[in-house]
Formats: C-alpha cells, structure tokens, sequence
C-alpha cells in the first residue's frame, strides 16, 4: 500500500492535501524522527509497505550529500531519476547531469553531491544486492545517464508508479518478493541498453508516444485535475498534439480518460476487495468528482447501475 514518511516540520494538513494531490485519497503515514533525516531532505517520501526499496522524494533540498554507506558486500547501489529539473551529481572525480525523467545508476561507497536546478521530485530505486542484476555490478555501469527514451527505464518508470499508488497490491510474501524481482529486472534492461536505437517510422513513434501517454493516464486516473494539458506538459507536447493521438482511434482524450475510469470502478464494484467500498467511495477512488454524473455514465457503458455490479458480485454472479 502507499505509505508516505513525513519530515517532522510537516503539519497533518499539508501532508493529507498532498496526498490527495498526488494519490487522490489519503494514505498511511508516519512523521521523521528529527534524527532520521529524510533522503534529499525532504519534505515528505512516497514509499511502500511493505518496503521494495522504492522512494519518491517531494521537495528535495537545493543541495544535498548522501554519505558513503557499505552493507557488509560492498558499497550499496542506487538508481536516481528526477522527475523534473535538472540535477548534477558529483562523486569523487567524476559527474554527470541529469535531465527531467533521464536517470543514472551510482556506488555509495563516496560522498555523493547533488545540485538540483529545480525542486520538484526525486525517484530512488535502492537496489538489493541479493537481486542486483550484473551490469549494476560494473563499473561501466555507473555514473552514466540512462536516457529517458531507454526502454527499460520507461517500463521502469510505469511499473515503479504503479506500485507506488497502491494499483498492485503486495499483499503477500510472494507478491512482494515477485515486484521487487520485476523491478531489479528491468533496472538491468535500463543498464544493459547502451545502443542508439534506429530512428523509428513516424507511425511507429506515434503508437510509441500513445501508449506511453496511456501508461501515465492510467498512474493518474485517481486524481481529479487530470487533464489533456497535464499530460502534455508530461510529455513536452502541445495539447493538440495528444487530442490527434486520440483522434487517429477515432475518440477523444477525455473519452478515454472516462473509459478507464469506469472501467476501474467496474474491477473494483466486482473484486473481492472492493466490495466493502461505498458507490461513492469507488467513484470517488477512480477520479469522479460527482456522484450522480459518474451514475450516469456508468449507467450508459453497462447498461446497469453499479448498484447492481456490486449486488450481483456479492451474489455471485459477477466474475472478478
């Protein structure tokens, strides 16, 4: 589930509206002792419980050293992506520059600097050194920018938000242990894709484009300010350049945005842990911010009211 850790000089309000911001429903959460300082320093981190080793890090400190630490084999290892800005990493002699979403692989066995242009998010990955895939273990491997067209760092990207906002449960050992290994596998595609990739057909790289706009649509179905300029901002395109993305389906973005949210509230009326959920909780869970429209348009796509999804669920007669 999404567990958020809170630096001690964040009040109980502040952290519920960011949560809901970012995860459109509150979420479990714990204050920093003022001795545990959080990484970057700070303000608040999105992780999970239980615990995969992923971090995201909302208001990072302009400048901030992570000190050398070592587990017993070695200096522990680290995947550092901002979400925004820019940040520069030193470490010894040597420093690379991150962009927005381009991400880089580093030792902790030194001192290592970050400056940050822009104080947005941080993503962390802290990597297992039980599941640490090979090419993480090599020095060629670390300190040199993934960039964000990689492959593997956008699967990573998805999966990581995915998990994050709580869309797949880790509600037992297995599960967690399936995740983390997911994770660490696509950790070693994004380390092992150094080739520059050959130029892609124009259609190619339009369905590449829409479905990676599909893939951050679905981390942020929950929250109500989503939006056609949100996600182009995202993406660094006009917002008429992702309306003719819908268009070449023949639908709009909006019309896509509503099909997937009730879709969600159809899985989670049918599902076994759904069904002690209120039809304005689930409403509400999946991104509508109006009873009565969400009825109505849930009405309209099944032919039924959800009342009635959830009735027949709890009879039996609805599959999950």
């Amino acid at each position: 589930m999404p567990f958020w850790l809170i630096s001690a000089d964040v009040g109980r309000e502040e952290a519920s509206t960011l949560s809901r911001r970012i995860l459109g429903r509150a979420a479990a959460r714990e204050a920093a002792a003022p001795d545990l300082p959080l990484p970057f320093d700070a303000r608040c981190v999105l992780t999970t419980r239980p615990d995969i080793g992923l971090r995201s890090c909302f208001a990072p400190a302009a400048r901030w050293i992570w000190p050398p630490e070592r587990d017993g084999e070695g200096a522990r290892r680290i995947l550092i992506r901002p979400a925004e800005g820019r940040v520069v990493i030193r470490q010894g002699e040597r420093r690379i520059a991150l962009k927005a979403r381009e991400a880089a692989a580093l030792a902790l066995g030194a001192d290592a600097e970050f400056v940050l242009a822009q104080q947005g998010r941080i993503d962390v990955i802290e990597l297992d050194s039980v599941l640490l895939p090979p090419s993480a273990d090599k020095d060629a491997g670390l300190m040199r920018v993934i960039p964000r067209a990689n492959p593997g760092l956008q699967a990573l990207s998805h999966y990581g938000a995915l998990l994050l906002r709580g869309l797949l449960p880790l509600n037992s050992f297995a599960l967690q242990a399936l995740a983390k290994a997911h994770v660490h596998a696509l950790v070693d595609a994004a380390l092992s894709d150094r080739e520059i990739a050959a130029p892609a057909a124009s259609t190619d790289r339009r369905a590449g484009r829409l479905a990676a706009i599909k893939a951050d649509i679905e981390a942020r179905l929950e929250r109500r300010d989503l939006g056609v300029e949100m996600i182009a901002t995202l993406h660094g395109v006009s917002a008429r350049a992702v309306q003719k993305l819908f268009e070449s389906e023949g639908r709009t973005f909006s019309d896509y945005v509503l099909e997937r949210r009730l879709d969600r509230a159809w899985h989670r009326l049918v599902t076994a842990d759904g069904g002690g959920l209120t039809i304005s909780a689930v409403a509400f869970e999946v991104g509508f911010g109006d009873l009565s429209y969400f009825n109505r348009c849930f009405r309209k796509r099944f032919s039924c009211q959800p009342s009635q999804v959830k009735a027949q669920a709890v009879g039996g007669e609805v599959g999950a």
